[in-house]
């Protein structure tokens, strides 16, 4: 019998503390103190495009200013003739007299950069939350599907994303975005209501569009991941023990399979996240993105012209923000990989 003497005699550190799985996974993602401060980074970025989409940031980014010479003459190298017409209001370089309204600023049309920066994180989230989640969903899917189930449905699955492997991705972006955003669905789209609500005063065309196209065409290296992945687990012990006590296919996929292989979703929808906001950059800079609302995209597109005139702080500032929101999901990304991964013990 164990004497109180004994029990004593144990130190604190060496019980073992019961945790739930998410607990841990906290646990061991709280140690990276730089994963910390970029998930509070990602949190600001979030909060930001939660208030623009909800509240806006309320009145116009016009800025009153004198025309610029050098604005009409690049004008001119481009062949756009003004013809007395009145133009945008001169680019306002980044200064304090004006404000919030001018401390980025202001672009060709005398808009705020600061503000339209602002503005442009709400398309960042959509497109790069929601094409990721559909690139995870149908990768995931098919990816569990396959490697479980094997045979023909291994084989369907594995042509079809042989198929779209063997198709230039970019390529294959552009060919669908243009197909829906120039045809005769942009027609039927813009005339769409939900009752008395016109569908696309919610979410533009352009929008919809690049999430779609981005969730369809993202999906195959999480699928091979996970089919890889999930061959392995399934001929593990504790998935043989589900079998012989009778357990049906999907509770055994997604009570044992799926939480040996979700560190790879988590690292795919970082991934999948940041590629997602690269192409909204990409297709928007070559006129099949988004085009009823502020982007970093719009922003990059109308800066190569500005360039010639020496107006920088445009591009300067849609790249840094940019770049911060894809360094900051790349690392928690990582970071999380870490602490999910069931085969890594800190």
């Amino acid at each position: 019998m164990t004497t109180l003497s004994t029990m004593d005699a144990f130190d604190e550190q060496d019980l073992t503390v019961a945790r739930t799985p998410t607990q841990e996974a906290w646990r061991r993602f709280k140690k990276d103190k730089l994963g910390l401060v970029f998930l509070v980074v990602i949190a600001i970025y979030f909060l930001v495009a939660l208030w623009a989409g909800t509240f806006g940031w309320g009145g116009s980014y016009e800025v009153a200013g004198q025309t610029r010479p050098a604005y009409e003459a690049s004008m001119g190298q481009l062949g756009i003739q003004l013809d007395g017409k009145p133009f945008p209001e001169s680019q306002v370089p980044p200064t304090l007299a004006g404000g919030a309204n001018t401390i980025l600023g202001t672009d060709a049309l005398g808009r705020s950069v600061f503000y339209r920066g602002l503005q442009s994180t709400k398309v960042a989230f959509i497109v790069g939350t929601f094409g990721a989640l559909l690139s995870v969903v149908i990768g995931m899917t098919l990816g569990l599907l396959a490697g479980f189930l094997g045979g023909w449905v291994d084989r369907v699955v594995v042509f079809v994303y042989s198929t779209l492997a063997s198709i230039p991705y970019l390529l294959l972006m552009l060919a669908i975005a243009f197909v829906v955003k120039k045809g005769d669905f942009a027609d039927w789209y813009d005339d769409l209501k939900f009752r008395d609500f016109d569908v696309s005063d919610f979410i533009s065309l352009g929008l919809l569009n690049l999430v779609v196209v981005i969730g369809l065409t993202s999906w195959v290296t999480l699928c091979r991941l996970v089919r890889a992945e999930v061959f392995k687990v399934r001929e593990l012990d504790y998935v043989n023990a589900a079998r012989s006590l009778g357990f049906g296919t999907g509770r055994i996929l997604f009570r044992h399979v799926l939480p040996n292989v979700f560190h790879l979703v988590i690292i795919n929808f970082s991934l999948t996240f940041v590629i997602a906001i690269k192409s909204e950059v990409i297709l928007t800079f070559l006129g099949v993105g988004v085009d009823k609302e502020p982007s970093w995209g719009q922003t990059i597109a109308g800066a190569k012209n500005e360039l010639m005139t020496g107006i920088w702080w445009p591009l300067a500032t849609a790249g840094t923000l940019l770049f911060g929101l894809t360094l900051a999901v790349n690392y928690v990304g990582d970071a999380l990989r870490d602490a999910l991964d069931p085969k890594l013990k800190t």
